[in-house]
């Protein structure tokens, strides 16, 4: 219910600063001319325009043993993917999916990967870290850390810390 709250005001300022924009534009044109209008038209767009590399990517988390070369070989076998939910809020959803191959010999883990979707305005996840550990057979136990950014016009206003641990089981 917080997000959807937090959504509705960031939309809400973001119209507001909107409107603004257009009032400043006009006294701007009125009052310096025609140039200086294109000159903060492009500045505003250029602040607009620029995305957060880092927010952008998609982290995936390798599982395979850190002792391994970094160009390792494929795995020789079928790979799968199970996802599962961690957590169910109104707007959002936050899921992982670990992918794993499996053949005759083994079962190895291969990465995962800690998503978000749903109604996201003006919050951000990052995932800082994943573990997956073996239990018993195909059950295996998972610990996924991250944060939650609360933004207001792309603006960091507090920063939340989340943590899940739960088992999941990777079978065909």
């Amino acid at each position: 219910m917080l997000e959807l709250f937090w959504g509705i005001l960031n939309t809400v300022i973001l119209i507001y600063f909107i409107i603004i924009c257009f009032k400043a534009t006009k006294i701007i044109r009125d009052n310096l001319g025609i140039l200086a209008t294109l000159i903060f038209v492009f500045g505003l767009l250029s602040f607009i325009g620029k995305t957060n590399e880092e927010n952008t990517k998609n982290k995936t988390f390798n599982l395979q043993e850190e002792t391994e070369n970094i160009e390792r070989p494929k795995f020789n076998g079928n790979t799968y993917l199970r996802e599962k939910k961690l957590e169910d809020n109104l707007m959002t959803d936050i899921d992982i999916s670990i992918s794993f191959g499996e053949n005759t010999i083994e079962k190895k883990l291969l990465n995962a990967n800690v998503y978000r979707n749903g109604f996201v305005s003006g919050t951000d996840w990052k995932t800082t870290n994943i573990n997956v550990f073996k239990l018993e057979n195909n059950t295996y136990k998972y610990n996924v850390t991250g944060t939650v950014d609360w933004r207001i016009l792309g603006i960091k206003f507090y920063t939340e810390l989340k943590e899940f641990d739960g088992k999941i089981e990777l079978k065909k």
